[in-house]
This record gives C-alpha cells, structure tokens and sequence, in this order.
C-alpha cells in the first residue's frame, strides 16, 4: 500500500490504535482529510522513524522485500540497514540492480570491504550511514577508492572517514600528489576534504616539526636532549601527563627557549614538566603580572595553577604588598 493511501484510510477507530492516543484527542485531527495529510509530521514520528516499521504491516513488508533483494550474506549484514528509509533503500535497490547487471559487484558493501580488507560486518553500520555511496556511479567510486589506496591511504583510515569518497578521483590525486611532493608520507583522508588554511596550516607544523627534529630523532629524543636527560625519564613523564602525547614538537622547542630566556632552569622544568602542556601566553601572561608585583623567585606550580587558583594567589599577594606598602 503507498504512503498516500494510509493517510487517506485513517479512519477514528484506527486512527486511535494507530497513534495511540484517546478518541477524544483524535477528533479533532479527523475534522477533515486536508487536516490529516497534514499531519504528516504524526505519521514520520510514529511510524516512519521506528525501525522495523512494525506499526504498518505493509511499509515494513515493503522494507523487508527490498532488503531481501539486496544481496546481503547475513541477516547481521542487512541489520544496520533496516533503519533506513524506504525512499533510501529504493535508491540502495535500484543502484544494486545495475551494478549487478552490469557485473560490477552484487551489493557495494562488499565491494568496498574487498577492496579495503575489512570484515563486511565491520563495515555494513558505516556504509548504511552514508548512503550517499549508492548514489555514485560506480566508475567513480572504484577510482576514488583506487587513488586512495594506490596513494597509500591505509584502508582504516579510509574505513573511518568514508565521506573522502564524495570526492572526485581527480580532485583526490590531485591534494595528495600535492602533498607528496613537499615530502609528507602519511596522508589522511581529511587531507582532501579540508579547507586550503587547515591543509596550509598542517604543513607548515609538518616542515617545521622537520626542521627540528631532523632526520630520524623522535619528540621524545628532542625532549631529553633539550633537558639533558635520559629517555626513560622522559618516558615516566609521558606516563604521569598524558596529554604530552598530544604535544607538538614546535611547541615544545617555542616554550623551552622561552623558559630558558625567563631564567627557568632545566631543573625546574624537570620538577613541572606539565608547564609545558600549558599555555604559553598564559605562562608569559601571568609572569608579567607577578613580576609587576616584584616577585622575583616565580616557581613554575604557580604558574600552572588553574585559573580560579592563580587568581586567589595574585589577589593574595596585592594584599600583602599593598600592606607592606602602607608600613613603609
């Protein structure tokens, strides 16, 4: 039965087990045909958004006899795709058909999980979340996922971030070529998608980062040779702050040459390593105003205090100094 003919079958009695709601409550919504058609937004609420439809006999057949023409392997491999809208799964059915036809593949999940070595019932719950992928021809579908892949896009990446493959092939070859020419290997997906300053951005930190690190030494070896100290113990304080895994190696080099010239020493740094996690002009920020209170011996815990703490300390001390101001 189409959708039109259930809103014109809505009669009193089934219009209250429909919706389940009072006859009291369904009178008024029955005064005309104009005013059920358009309550539409009734309709798609209670019956169009539950997943099996089980509140229609006929959608839900109808679902159920598209999905079964979908050419799944298993019933776990269909699942993810019984939420969708009929509207969507006609679109899915319709694209299957020709790829079928035409011999291309006998359903894009498992053309994609082939070429991505991925199980399919790892794959199916993404793929029914972009169904723009059924939306593709298929020729350009098997070269955007060829450019990725041949460019040395690794498939989990691909498998995390499928929208890469909206893309046109040429567009795709086109930023990672790019790339691949200023001497980065690894390459993203998001790489394409992103806008001209994210791409700039990432790489000037990726030359940078080169420019520091050179050939071969890692984050953690510029760290120790910096502090003049070992790898284990820079390795324990990874371990104690872990957002020091998320740290750039500009940034550290930035802020330790900015320490060092304040007259911190590598023993200080060593004691509060997590100064380097902070904000630098925060850092720089409230030395100033500490400075401009006449403090001269600055432990680097104040400086890393939280917002609210450093303010009771800062207004602590204007209290203290405006006292001994008053004695003098």
């Amino acid at each position: 039965m189409p959708i039109s003919a259930i809103y014109l079958n809505i009669t009193k009695c089934n219009y209250v087990q429909l919706f389940k709601t009072s006859l009291c409550l369904a009178i008024p919504n029955l005064q005309s045909t104009r005013t059920i058609i358009r309550s539409t937004y009734i309709l798609q609420k209670n019956i169009l958004i539950n997943n099996n439809i089980g509140s229609t006999d006929s959608v839900s057949a109808a679902k159920k006899n598209l999905i079964s023409k979908l050419n799944f392997e298993s019933e776990s491999h269909a699942a993810p795709f019984c939420k969708l809208p009929i509207k969507s799964l006609l679109q899915i059915y319709k694209t299957t058909k020709q790829d079928q036809e035409s011999g291309c593949c006998n359903n894009r999940l498992y053309y994609i999980a082939s070429q991505l070595k991925c199980p399919p019932g790892m794959l199916s719950d993404r793929i029914a979340k972009r169904c723009f992928i059924y939306s593709l021809s298929f020729d350009w579908l098997e070269k955007s996922l060829k450019v990725l892949l041949d460019k040395g896009v690794s498939p989990d990446r691909i498998l995390r971030d499928l929208w890469v493959l909206k893309y046109h092939h040429q567009t795709i070859d086109d930023r990672l070529k790019r790339i691949q020419d200023l001497g980065i290997d690894t390459l993203y997906p998001w790489m394409v998608r992103c806008s001209e300053d994210i791409l700039n951005r990432y790489i000037e930190i990726y030359q940078e980062t080169k420019s520091i690190l050179g050939n071969g030494q890692s984050t953690k070896g510029y760290i120790a040779s910096r502090l003049n100290t070992s790898i284990d113990t820079i390795d324990e304080i990874y371990a104690k702050v872990p957002s020091f895994t998320r740290i750039r190696v500009s940034k550290v080099k930035h802020f330790l040459d900015f320490l060092f010239e304040e007259g911190f020493t590598i023993e200080d740094i060593l004691c509060k390593p997590r100064v380097l996690c902070a904000s630098q002009k925060t850092v720089r920020e409230r030395l100033e105003k500490l400075r401009g209170l006449g403090l001269k011996d600055i432990n680097l815990n104040v400086l890393c205090r939280s917002r609210k703490d450093f303010r009771k300390y800062y207004e602590s001390l204007q209290t203290v100094t405006k006292d001994e101001n008053k004695q003098t």
